[in-house]
């Protein structure tokens, strides 16, 4: 996944606040320490900061599982509470909660990334209790494709996007 994050006063324009590249590969089947089965995944980031100008990598590791309808992510193998990330069986009008946040599929798309153009992606919004809305299109098969949020208040703004460049699934 390549990043892009524009922040800054909105006017006269957002510009560039910091660019990098995520490379997600799973790497086992693992037990959480509550005995559920997940696949594990780590998570190497490179990320390009603009100010102050830096540049750094960083890795972490998640993990998910399918629990009946539901696609939940573990930070840690002793992580007790899971975030619901995905419905199995996605439909218009499904809703779960993120945290303190409402995600909603709101419809199917045809969407174009790097990685190449994906028919049908479940579009999901998901709400914060701030109001801030991001979009996240799933294609089935692979997964995330594409996130985006935007936001500005009191003349400061952000605009996040999130896509995927290249895709190897077994």
């Amino acid at each position: 996944m390549d990043i892009l994050d524009l922040a800054g006063p909105v006017t006269p324009s957002l510009d560039t606040f910091l660019t990098g590249t995520v490379v997600t590969t799973a790497i086992d089947k693992a037990t959480l320490t509550s005995g559920e089965e997940v696949v594990r995944f780590r998570n190497d980031a490179t990320v390009h900061r603009r100010s102050p100008d830096s540049t750094y990598t960083i890795t972490t590791y998640t993990c998910y599982r399918e629990d009946g309808d539901w696609i939940l992510g573990y930070s840690a193998l002793d992580d007790t509470t899971a975030d619901t990330v995905m419905v199995t069986g996605p439909s218009v009008g499904k809703t779960w909660h993120q945290g303190t946040a409402t995600a909603e599929v709101i419809g199917q798309d045809d969407v174009s990334v790097p990685a190449g153009t994906y028919r049908d992606a479940w579009v999901v919004r998901v709400t914060s209790d701030q109001g801030i809305e991001m979009y996240s299109w799933y294609a089935k098969g692979t997964g995330l494709v594409r996130l985006h949020y935007a936001w500005a208040y009191q003349g400061y703004g952000q605009d996040y996007r999130q896509e995927l460049t290249s895709a190897t699934i077994k």
